[in-house]
């Protein structure tokens, strides 16, 4: 298996990987409820909160599903059609909407991710969308065939992981690597929305670890903590379900985020990147006044004059810092006193011959 990448390159002046900033992925998915002037308004809010992208869905449904499938009854609250095959179709967008919708992105300043769900629609998205990125839902862990595809286009992937095995992501990662190293591993619980004890953010660990390659976190909970949190253990992407409106009809909103919270992500992700700081414990030299101020040092109890022998009734430890540390309580015992001392003053090594 090959190393991992540290970092992957995603565009010219864009790394996403060890210390960069997280990647944030404002994920519409069908949220729009097949509502292109919807789907346009959310990608206009979205570029207000600081996500760095904006991604869809694309399905060509009678390649994804078979017609049984497709003809049975679709009794759900949410269904935009009788059948299940009606509902998908209403939710798909025309090949010419999609490029309005990166044309609105690029001028935006975000990114245009969309994630295929079968060979057509992967082959429109990186022959005539020509994104950046691609990425690769949960069902398709095993979907040989298409991993390959995918990776053989060259370009950085996102796999999600929802509903899998550790073995069959594994496996499936070693697959990919024979073709493509740019993989960004997601942690994924398919459940819409998930409760916090099923979110499982130390897989990204193993992930890490054991796959070598960049992790992230795709998030189905209800919140912004644990989507921010997942950055502590790994996390260089996230990937939130938005919404307009949580009470919307629909399978996802009520597992999505409205404006303020992709707000929130962006905000608490970047301060947990900045609070991990690196790996190395030092001094900082801002804290050079601090350690003075609440600092320690060796302090005289009693007076005592030139050439007096210190003993250990002579010195106690006070604050502040700045004089000899109580490191060395025991070394100066016995030494001599090199100038006047006052009681409950500060002993510097210029006082100690």
């Amino acid at each position: 298996m090959k190393l991992m990448n540290k970092r992957i390159k995603l565009k010219e002046g864009r790394f996403i990987g060890e210390g960069e900033v997280p990647y944030v992925i404002a994920e519409i998915g069908i949220n729009h409820n097949g509502d292109f002037e919807l789907a346009k308004k959310m990608i206009r809010v979205a570029a207000t909160t600081g996500v760095d992208a904006i991604k869809l869905q694309k399905r060509t449904v009678a390649e994804m599903y078979t017609k049984s499938f497709l003809d049975q009854p679709y009794l759900k609250s949410y269904a935009y059609g009788k059948t299940y095959g009606d509902h998908k179709r209403f939710l798909e967008f025309s090949d010419e909407s999609f490029f309005e919708l990166k044309d609105l992105a690029t001028q935006l300043g975000l990114d245009f991710i969309v994630s295929g769900f079968d060979y057509t629609s992967f082959e429109f998205i990186d022959k005539e969308l020509n994104v950046d990125m691609h990425k690769i839902a949960s069902p398709f862990v095993t979907h040989y065939p298409m991993l390959k595809q995918v990776a053989n286009y060259g370009k950085p992937l996102i796999l999600s992981t929802g509903m899998h095995s550790f073995e069959e992501v594994k496996n499936a990662i070693a697959f990919i690597k024979q073709f493509n190293d740019q993989i960004i591993l997601f942690q994924a619980t398919t459940l819409y929305p998930c409760p916090d004890e099923l979110v499982n953010l130390n897989v990204m660990k193993t992930y890490r670890d054991q796959m070598e390659v960049l992790v992230g976190y795709s998030s189905h909970d209800k919140g912004v903590v644990i989507p921010a949190a997942s950055v502590a253990v790994g996390a260089c992407v996230i990937e939130k379900h938005y919404t307009l409106d949580r009470t919307m009809i629909g399978p996802d909103h009520s597992a999505s985020v409205e404006k303020e919270g992709l707000e929130k992500i962006v905000k608490y992700a970047n301060s947990v990147f900045l609070g991990l700081g690196n790996s190395s414990k030092e001094a900082q030299s801002v804290e050079a006044e601090a350690r003075i101020k609440y600092g320690v040092s060796i302090v005289s109890k009693n007076e005592m004059a030139r050439g007096h022998i210190i003993q250990e009734e002579d010195i106690t430890v006070k604050c502040p810092g700045g004089g000899i540390s109580p490191v060395n309580f025991w070394n100066i015992l016995g030494k001599k006193v090199a100038f006047d001392i006052k009681a409950d003053e500060i002993i510097y090594e210029k006082d100690v011959e």
